[in-house]
């Protein structure tokens, strides 16, 4: 791949709603006649519901008839037939790298091979991201995500940040939240930021705690780039007026091989912002979970990828159990024929809580608590009581400066923050407030919620 993501960007973006269609079909076929001649499993699939490729003449013909697979097929696969299953769909030898999912949902993990075809397009799905973000050709950058080891969101971003051509500190995993401040100061010049979602409050709050201000201190910042969870809006806002810089999203996974979706940065239809699908390279569906039908504009449904340029272990329709909101390109004002789906609000089916007959995300709790400016952090429990009652304790943390409004303005804040979780989830939860030490750091994905009913949701 030779084109820099300045062209790429620039080309995707002039063509027609008509012309991406036609290339994401072109490029389909190409990965359907692959699978069909060198990928037993997914062959295996096609001929059980009786298609071939031959038979998928559009992209409503691909939802209508092909099958959809999911984490529990790739596992049963690659425990039938070691290691990789029969989804490789190229000769071992060509495999020069392996990615494996993280196992957050408790099911397992995924053997993902990657040939260098593969290296290159995934460091090219981070790459295309950043520079949309505003990242340019020799800035330096910090990555805060732990780099390397087995997972694509190890091996993706510095490969992107290499295409980039910018000084990449590697800190992830590495150093520690001072640490990682130290190394900033001693540079001095640091453009770009990556990091998780969760991270980014970390290392912002870090600088608070130390009165480092970044507007001042390092005021070349072009940009701060997260991944990994949601938030809410107002939380953006603030980490916005506390650097002095954009802050960008971007939604990916193992199974996209790196970002499916990013940012855009103007006017769109939701309050939380836009993110504009790369369609040229992944096929990404939002569908009812239920039916398998797309949903319309502004409903809610599972997101589906389908890779269009990965040629080892690609994905086909696989379900993520990603939950977001879709809409089409023309809610957004800046014209490109790329769908969206909104920014801030990407959760997990899986991670729902079933709370007195509630469903209750904790995407949806963070963006209650976050949404006042005095919390600094918190974490949640749910449990049964010693009458056989279930209940909600959320723990909860102000920042330092917030010690200053004496203990009845802390009291009356609790309850606004009790009664806004409570409005957003319709569950009246129990705010118990504590010193920052004795809540955790999280440096890369947060787990704050834990569900210790014995016999799970069954007491509801």
């Amino acid at each position: 791949m030779t084109e820099v993501p300045s062209q790429t960007i620039a080309r995707m973006a002039a063509m027609t709603p008509e012309d991406m269609r036609s290339l994401q079909l072109a490029k389909l076929g190409r990965q359907l006649e692959r699978v069909w001649a060198s990928n037993p499993f997914y062959r295996g699939i096609y001929e059980k519901a009786g298609i071939a490729p031959e038979d998928i003449a559009t992209l409503e013909d691909f939802s209508a008839r092909v099958p959809t697979v999911g984490k529990p097929e790739f596992l049963a696969d690659q425990e039938q037939n070691p290691p990789f299953g029969l989804r490789l769909g190229v000769p071992r030898e060509e495999v020069v790298m392996v990615n494996l999912t993280g196992g957050t949902s408790g099911l397992g993990q995924e053997f993902y091979g990657r040939t260098a075809h593969d290296i290159v397009i995934q460091g090219h799905l981070h790459a295309l991201p950043y520079y949309m973000a505003g990242l340019r050709r020799g800035d330096t950058i910090l990555n805060c995500v732990p780099a390397g080891g087995m997972s694509t969101g190890g091996w993706g971003p510095p490969e992107g940040f290499r295409q980039m051509g910018g000084p990449t500190f590697n800190a992830g995993g590495t150093l520690g939240t001072d640490a990682k401040i130290d190394l900033m100061l001693r540079f001095g010049e640091i453009h770009f930021i990556y990091a998780s979602t969760n991270y980014v409050h970390t290392l912002t709050e870090g600088l608070r705690r130390r009165g480092i201000s970044p507007r001042d201190t390092f005021p070349m910042m072009r940009a701060i780039f997260f991944a990994a969870e949601g938030y809410a809006p107002e939380w953006r806002q603030q980490i916005e007026e506390f650097w002095g810089c954009r802050v960008n999203e971007g939604y990916g996974s193992t199974q996209v091989a790196g970002f499916g979706y990013v940012d855009c940065h103007k006017a769109g239809e939701p309050e939380r912002g836009l993110l504009h699908a790369l369609e040229w390279h992944s096929l990404l569906e939002v569908v009812d979970p239920d039916t398998g039908a797309h949903v319309a504009p502004g409903e809610e449904g599972e997101v589906l990828v389908t890779n269009l340029d990965i040629q080892a272990s690609p994905a086909i329709r696989f379900r993520t159990g990603d939950r977001a909101r879709y809409f089409p390109a023309a809610a957004c004002s800046c014209g490109r024929p790329w769908h969206c789906i909104e920014a801030g609000s990407v959760g997990r089916y899986d991670d729902m809580l079933k709370i007195r007959g509630n469903n209750v995300w904790p995407i949806t709790v963070d963006g209650a608590v976050f949404a006042f400016a005095e919390v600094d952090e918190y974490t949640g429990r749910v449990y049964v009581d010693a009458k056989g009652r279930t209940e909600v304790e959320v723990r909860l943390a102000f920042k330092p400066e917030t010690k200053a409004q004496g203990e009845r303005a802390r009291q009356a804040l609790l309850a606004r923050i009790g009664e806004a979780i409570r409005e957003k989830t319709n569950v009246k939860m129990t705010l118990i407030q504590v010193s920052r030490g004795e809540l955790p750091d999280y440096h890369y994905k947060a787990r704050r919620w834990r569900d210790e009913r014995r016999q799970g949701y069954k007491l509801d």
